[in-house]
């Protein structure tokens, strides 16, 4: 009786599951970068090819073990890298339609002290163009006037608090990747036509004695029509 081939004699490596196995653990760099995401792929073809190699009649070669492991690998990493690029731009598009809402608020409420905090320096005009500096109750009533006399704002503020209003995320900005854009629409407004609002907003890190928190600043409003 001849023994087993899978227990007894000797079967060489299969070069393709070696290359598999390899290339599943290679995969983990998918979860870097979206850039990398070729490599699962490349993971799960080499992977299969190995499994071919190996279960082909009189091929005689050992590592489909090695085979499937760097299948499992490269899928896993592949799925979860793009999950995880998901689930980030959904929190990211959830977060810039928290902002938008949040200064919205602020604005029809008449909270422009909240709404003036959450703009970067350059929405809003010098409070003094000669560079003077003054007291530092006067600056902060300037920067509520300064937003008061933005005409978005001014748009905004004649729809009041009970309009309906439609707040969305369009995307990342197209000129500047790094920033996003959120669309606000009041409805009814004073002529009876709605307002609609474009915001670009920028995601920055502001450092606390308790730690590091994130924080949106809207970099520019304008009218979105």
């Amino acid at each position: 009786m001849e023994p087993d081939g899978e227990a007894g004699g000797y079967r060489p490596v299969s070069r393709l599951a070696v290359a598999a196995l390899v290339a599943g653990v290679v995969s983990s760099l998918a979860l870097t970068t979206p850039l990398l995401w070729i490599l699962p792929l490349v993971g799960v073809a080499v992977a299969a090819a190995a499994l071919a190699d190996v279960a082909r009649p009189g091929a005689e070669k050992a590592g489909r073990a090695a085979a499937l492991a760097g299948l499992a690998l490269a899928a896993g990493f592949g799925m979860q890298a793009v999950a995880s690029k998901a689930v980030a731009h959904w929190l990211t598009r959830s977060r810039v339609v928290a902002v938008a809402n949040a200064w919205l608020d602020a604005v029809v409420e008449g909270r422009l002290a909240d709404a003036r905090s959450m703009l970067g320096p350059d929405v809003l005009p010098p409070a003094d163009p000669f560079g003077h500096v003054g007291h530092a109750g006067h600056d902060h009533a300037a920067g509520e006037e300064a937003v008061a006399d933005l005409p978005s704002v001014k748009a905004l503020r004649r729809c009041g608090a009970g309009a309906r209003r439609t707040v969305a995320c369009t995307g990342r900005d197209e000129e500047m990747n790094e920033r996003w854009m959120a669309r606000l629409r009041l409805e009814p407004c004073a002529d009876g036509a709605p307002v609609e609002i474009s915001l670009q907003l920028v995601p920055g890190v502001v450092r606390q004695r308790r730690g590091s928190v994130e924080r949106w600043t809207i970099t520019k409003i304008a009218p979105d029509r």
